[in-house]
């Protein structure tokens, strides 16, 4: 994603720098999007580029004037799109008869003047020359008496990229040719594996040093209290003497009959933020032991049709590691509205003993405009993947 709306399939997205590399790598010709008014002028361009650290770099070579030099002059935030696409409509490979890649990306152009821009001009040159298959220097010296350099900036923050079915490894990035897909006897994907495979960036939150014993039992409800529309619920756990417990909180949005409507109304380690916007995890919690995730929910903007709200705890591969929810000694919720902020202690049921994931709580409306949070009440899943959760509450589509 590019800004604060999250990819749709959330699975096609692609995070690893090596298969964007390998993306870019196949593809020879950049779509430059600038200002032009009403109107943006896209024009197609040649390009080369570079990755850094903190940013992806891409170069292009046009001539001193024109109608784009004069757009980017007066405006140089300009967009960016790279894709590519095949299509064997006779030929289904592992239940898909299409496939595209593409990379977006938002920046700033600049001109590189020569002398002015230490090395980096003369690497421009020879990325551009490398990425359209010429041989260093092949450029003649008249080229630079008609021809300027620039790059676009583009921060990390503002590249996606994507693909129609999920990849891994950039060794994937190229479509397979017409006598691979004939040949292939690998069987259509289980996007389920999706729902439940943590992506590349795992990033741990921080620990807690106090225990939740001196908090309060949770009994009955816990009414939110009316001090602004965010709410912030941090669950916390503990497994005393056991290795890293690696927990996770989801949180899907229920409808009216108590169903999940559509795959993307939902926060998991996947995607963190559901459609509307409206919940958001920060953080997955990958250190175990004392581990807490935190879960904020906009009350104002919940979808029409939300009915509660369901909070599920998992244990991440439980069972490869042969962990279960019963090694969790001590469970609790922090709650944080405007400025106001309390603590309790949820009971374990019994029969978490065993399981690997369970209803953890909810936030139900009260009928009289507050909303309250429950605590857990036995539910369990058969199973600590995701598709146990969308069995249970009707949602069938996966892929859409």
């Amino acid at each position: 994603m590019i800004g604060d709306i999250p990819m749709r399939r959330f699975e096609s997205q692609v995070w690893d720098r090596e298969i964007i590399r390998a993306i870019l790598d196949q593809i020879q010709i950049v779509h430059v999007g600038i200002n032009d008014g009403d109107y943006p002028y896209v024009v197609p361009m040649n390009f080369g580029y570079e990755m850094t650290e903190d940013r992806l770099l891409i170069y292009l070579h046009c001539a001193k004037e024109g109608h784009k030099v004069d757009l980017w002059t007066a405006n140089p935030k300009v967009s960016l799109t790279f894709s590519m696409f095949t299509n064997h409509p006779n030929d289904l490979y592992r239940g898909a008869m299409h496939d595209f890649r593409s990379v977006m990306a938002n920046g700033i152009i600049r001109r590189l003047v020569p002398h002015e821009s230490g090395a980096q001009h003369g690497r421009a040159v020879q990325a551009i020359l490398s990425h359209n298959g010429r041989r260093p220097n092949q450029f003649s010296v008249p080229h630079y008496m008609f021809m300027d350099v620039y790059v676009v900036e583009c921060g990390w923050a503002h590249v996606t990229a994507k693909s129609e079915e999920p990849m891994d490894r950039a060794e994937e990035a190229a479509f397979p040719s017409l006598e691979e897909i004939r040949a292939n006897t690998e069987p259509p994907r289980d996007y389920a594996y999706y729902f439940s495979r943590k992506q590349y960036r795992e990033t741990a939150t921080e620990g807690f040093a106090t225990g939740l014993e001196a908090c309060p039992p949770l009994e009955g409800a816990w009414p939110v209290p009316d001090a602004g529309s965010l709410v912030e619920l941090e669950f916390r756990w503990s497994a005393a003497g056991e290795p890293k417990l690696d927990c996770d909180i989801a949180a899907y949005i229920l409808d009216g009959d108590g169903q999940i409507p559509r795959r993307y109304d939902m926060a998991f380690c996947n995607q963190a933020r559901d459609r509307s916007g409206a919940i958001c995890l920060l953080g997955d919690d990958i250190v175990g032991i004392r581990g807490k995730e935190t879960v904020t929910v906009n009350l104002e903007k919940l979808p029409d049709f939300a009915g509660r709200i369901l909070f599920v705890i998992s244990v991440y591969e439980a069972d490869r590691r042969g962990w279960d929810l019963g090694m969790i000694d001590s469970l609790g919720i922090k709650m944080k509205n405007g400025g106001t902020e309390s603590a309790c202690r949820l009971e374990i049921p019994e029969t978490w003993r065993g399981k690997t994931a369970a209803a953890a709580g909810e936030l139900v409306p009260r009928g009289d405009g507050v909303w309250e949070l429950k605590g857990p009440d036995g539910k369990t899943f058969d199973d600590w993947k995701a598709a146990a959760v969308f069995s249970e509450y009707g949602l069938k589509r996966w892929k859409e």
